[in-house]
């Protein structure tokens, strides 16, 4: 087989709303906020272009509403036909935010771009001078609420070109997400393909890492302070012996972050102040280049509690941090901060008290010493919530999970004697 390239995106969300800065931000942040989904597509076509991709694959929901917006229409249309103009077939199947039920203008698309239907998979070859260089086989969501296995339809194993299934639906039952189009692993092992685009999960994740392959690309521009991170689309490039190499590239053009302080690290306003700049510019330099918004979570037991309770916030904490950042465009720009912070309480007396919450202290020391760990992962094992856990706390050490246990035992201690505060 001939070596290529396609790129795999998802979750485009056009025109989606970024309401919780509406009132708040500057003309430059909102106006780049409201253009973000838009330049994040423009960077996906840009990148397709510049790989040579012989394909772009668009895994469901391009718009964020079921009733499309004009203006969002007419932008993916100008894309895709850039796409076309560079030679880039495209490839759309919709999901639950764009079912083909939904509103549409019904702008005609240039030619090259192929949308899936929702009665069936459908296989369309991609050809290169005359041969079949891949197959890309692929199904919509007719309505929004689709709750059949949509995998179970696309084709068993058999001999064929590379093949790419494009496919909205949450594997596994992903607890975070609406089980549209469930299914599992094994539904998707199990068919004649060798790379699974999804859509749906927002954030990237490669379920498998040999073929077949089974990735979500995640969307390619975070809406809220609850997708944080990079967010991007997958360039996959397949040799001529078949290997499969997918690399993640951030398309984001606006970036969200969420910054912890726990004020036990910080013995003044002085050095909070100090902390809060080095956080702001690592953030900086972090985007390259890109807008920030990010909020600062304040936590903790410490001196500085006491403080911290006289003051406003917004007023005395982020509007230092956001002056001239409404004049640059890679602004890093605080949306808010939570204060979540207690004064300083010596645990050791706590500990030693003969009532419900010296229990507490008591079993969270023994299950710190060495060698309680595996009995600390055993007792959590038994709870049928661990199956949520597993992945993150997998490969942790000692002493993560010591880290935890004094987590937990301050928010034991916050929760317990809340009442107790003056």
């Amino acid at each position: 087989m001939a070596a290529f390239t396609f790129v795999h995106c998802a979750d485009l969300h056009l025109d989606a709303p970024f309401e919780c800065l509406a009132g708040t931000a500057p003309p430059l942040i909102r106006e780049a906020l409201r253009q973000a989904t838009f330049q994040a597509l423009e960077r996906v076509v840009d990148l397709a272009a510049a790989e040579q991709a012989a394909f772009l694959v668009i895994a469901g929901d391009v718009y964020d509403s079921a009733h499309h917006s004009l203006y969002a229409q007419i932008r993916f249309k100008e894309a895709l036909t850039r796409a076309a103009a560079a030679g880039i077939e495209v490839f759309v199947a919709h999901g639950n935010h764009d079912p083909l039920s939904a509103w549409e203008a019904r702008l005609r698309l240039p030619e090259g771009v192929h949308r899936f239907g929702g009665e069936a998979v459908e296989c369309r070859p991609v050809r290169r001078r005359g041969s079949e260089l891949a197959r890309v086989c692929g199904i919509s969501f007719p309505v929004r609420e689709v709750r059949e296995n949509l995998a179970a339809r696309f084709p068993r194993r058999e001999p064929g070109p590379f093949t790419v299934g494009v496919l909205h639906a949450n594997v596994g039952g992903n607890p975070a997400h609406d089980n549209y189009a469930p299914c599992t692993l094994a539904d998707l092992e199990a068919c004649g393909v060798d790379y699974f685009a999804l859509g749906h999960v927002h954030a990237p994740l490669l379920l498998r890492q040999e073929a077949p392959w089974v990735v979500y690309s995640g969307t390619t521009q975070g809406r809220s302070i609850r997708e944080t991170g990079p967010r991007g689309c997958f360039v996959v490039r397949v040799e001529d012996s078949g290997r499969t190499r997918p690399l993640f590239v951030p398309t984001d053009a606006v970036r969200w972050s969420l910054e912890t302080v726990d004020i036990r690290e910080v013995a003044t306003l002085d050095d909070l102040l100090e902390e809060m700049q080095a956080r702001r510019e690592e953030l900086r330099r972090q985007a390259e280049g890109r807008g920030v918004v990010w909020r600062l979570h304040l936590t903790g037991r410490g001196e500085l509690h006491e403080p911290l309770s006289r003051l406003d916030p917004d007023r005395d904490l982020a509007e230092p941090m956001r002056e001239g950042e409404g004049e640059r465009p890679d602004f890093v720009w605080l949306e808010s901060i939570a204060l979540d912070t207690h004064g300083p309480l010596d645990l050791e007396p706590r500990r030693q008290l003969p009532d419900f919450l010296g229990e507490v202290l008591r079993v969270a020391e023994r299950y710190r010493g060495e060698g309680m760990t595996r009995e600390l992962v055993e007792v959590l094992r038994s709870r049928k919530e661990f199956s949520h856990l597993a992945a993150l706390v997998h490969g942790w050490t000692s002493e993560d999970w010591r880290a935890v246990l004094t987590a937990a035992e301050y928010q034991a201690v916050d929760l317990l004697l809340r009442e107790e505060e003056p």
